[in-house]
């Protein structure tokens, strides 16, 4: 094992947080900071462009519920991790949802010292007249200049069905339907990420080193006269051959909700039952670890369009698909200049019938009432989740209409496509409660899909068909369901008596300067997308 050189700061993990939270770092010159990047850096258009290719390919284990299926959960492998290859949302989460968290145990984590930390990482740049013809509002980020002849009639399907405008989703209230903030680049109009928005700014200084394909096996401890662990070193595999990189001050993991647990193991912090059986000695009991895996789960439905209209079906031809190429490459306009611009955000009461919420919260308060959930460590999550079905201003479910449709049953070869994908918000079970909320949010999108101006544009609803009976409708919606990669708490931010992994300033239990920074450390999930969070 080679020792290198040491630093104060060892940040395993060049994604999105920990490359921002490195860069920051930095910017005192008397600390050196070493950050630890199992990816490489990627300096071409499938970065800066949608739909990089760059990937851990993790997939779950078969799903007994979703009919035996593997999930796929893409996680970034490159440096700046998956904010170089998600879908570029940036919003920023519910007030009532993050208040919230201080029900849980956690002190000093409201939405006014989020939202603050938030708007700390923002460079705003207003909208232009053609992206506030399509209902953008004056936040921070990027709205674009191209929109798919599609959103406008999705706009206004939507408010016909009782959702209205939000022109202010960025001020603590996402209910509604709104024009989406973006992580683009304004002047280039290419994405904008933690490599090319923090690192970029700071790879010259001579305090910070970044070192890539380098993936680290674990953190090293000592221990102390307070009978906590101190990291003193940080163990990482490279190029066939093993190197300890020393610490003075703190290290930080910031690998992501899959695998941080998975370091923390490796490192003997865990549950010990399951450290023992993988033969790891056992450093910190925390049982806490690799639990409260939560995620946003989705089903997609598509339909078939009336009448001519651009959508990303046309990339189907290579002529067509190399023309807007072109077209970006010279001007940075068009087609491949976009992202998705619209997302809509509602309640339950907005998409659940009366009768059918009755049922589900009478089953729900009866599992409630079990031993088991009594005497839970996570008593006070469901607490606090089961509030927010009943209050209109948590969000529980997402819509997205993405202008583009790809299935055996589409067999007109000269018609436009679109599809509509539902995300529930927050997860509870794989059982009846879930199952009865994702049949009326599919349900709900058959309807958008046959209301108003949208629906007057569609020809037929290809898969799954508004006739289709309830058992029909829970049996496409386990064929289909998948993740919508926004996996979180996996080293919740709790109380350690409420299987906790990290207390309130993100330090693990047990140790004195080992902390998390990444979405495992989400207690509970948020009805939006983590983006701009993480980066706050």
């Amino acid at each position: 094992m080679r020792m290198i050189v040491d630093f104060d700061y060892i940040i395993i993990g060049g994604e999105t947080t920990g490359l921002a939270l490195a860069s920051i770092l930095s910017t005192n010159a008397s600390v050196r900071v070493g950050v630890i990047e199992a990816g490489l850096r990627k300096d071409d258009e499938m970065i800066l462009v949608p739909d990089p290719e760059y990937d851990w390919n993790f997939v779950t284990k078969p799903q007994p519920f979703a009919q035996n299926r593997e999930m796929p959960i893409p996680r970034g492998k490159v440096l700046g991790g998956t904010s170089a290859l998600n879908y570029m949302a940036y919003c920023r989460g519910s007030e009532l949802e993050h208040n919230d968290w201080e029900k849980l145990g956690i002190k000093g984590w409201n939405w006014n010292t989020i939202s603050d930390a938030i708007k700390s990482a923002e460079a705003w740049s207003p909208p232009t007249r053609h992206a506030k013809a399509h209902h953008a509002d004056n936040v921070a980020k990027n709205h674009g200049s191209y929109y798919y002849d599609l959103v406008l009639p999705f706009f206004a399907t939507i408010n016909k069905l009782g959702v209205v405008t939000n022109q202010s989703e960025a001020s603590g209230d996402v209910i509604g339907i709104w024009t989406n903030t973006a992580s683009i680049d304004p002047q280039t109009n290419t994405r904008c990420y933690s490599t090319n928005a923090y690192y970029d700014r700071v790879s010259n200084r001579p305090n910070i080193v970044v070192f890539t394909g380098a993936q680290a096996s674990k953190v090293i401890f000592r221990q102390t006269s307070s009978s906590d662990l101190r990291a003193t070193a940080v163990e990482y595999h490279k190029g066939g051959r093993t190197y300890k990189v020393p610490v003075h001050r703190e290290v930080i993991i910031s690998t992501g909700a899959l695998q941080t647990p998975q370091l923390l193991g490796l490192s003997g912090i865990g549950n010990p039952d399951l450290l023992r059986r993988l033969n790891i000695p056992v450093k910190i009991d925390l049982p806490g670890v690799g639990e409260n895996f939560q995620d946003h789960l989705t089903v997609t439905m598509g339909a078939e369009l009336k009448g001519s209209h651009e959508t990303t079906d046309d990339l189907s031809s290579e002529t067509f698909a190399q023309q807007r190429l072109e077209q970006y490459r010279l001007s940075r306009t068009g087609m491949l200049s976009s992202t998705l611009s619209t997302l809509v955000f509602i309640p339950s009461s907005s998409f659940i019938p009366p009768d059918k919420m009755q049922s589900i919260l009478s089953t729900m308060d009866e599992a409630l009432k079990l031993p088991q959930i009594q005497n839970s460590p996570w008593k006070k999550w469901y607490d606090v989740q089961r509030a927010w079905l009943e209050n209109d201003g948590i969000a529980q479910l997402e819509v997205i209409l993405f202008p583009s449709y790809t299935h055996a049953r589409c067999t007109n070869e000269k018609a436009k496509h679109y599809r509509i994908s539902v995300f529930l918000q927050h997860a509870w079970s794989r059982g009846h409660v879930y199952m009865m909320m994702f049949l009326e949010a599919v349900k709900y999108a058959l309807k958008i899909m046959e209301t108003g101006a949208l629906g007057d544009l569609t020809a037929a609803i290809i898969e799954p068909k508004p006739s289709w009976s309830d058992g029909e409708l829970m049996n496409y919606i386990r064929s289909n369901v998948g993740s919508a990669f926004h996996p979180i708490g996996t080293a919740s931010m709790l109380p350690r008596s409420a299987n906790g992994v990290v207390d309130n300033e993100l330090k693990v239990y047990g140790t004195t300067n080992l902390r998390v920074a990444d979405a495992s450390v989400f207690p509970i999930h948020l009805g939006t997308h983590p983006q701009a969070t993480l980066y706050g």
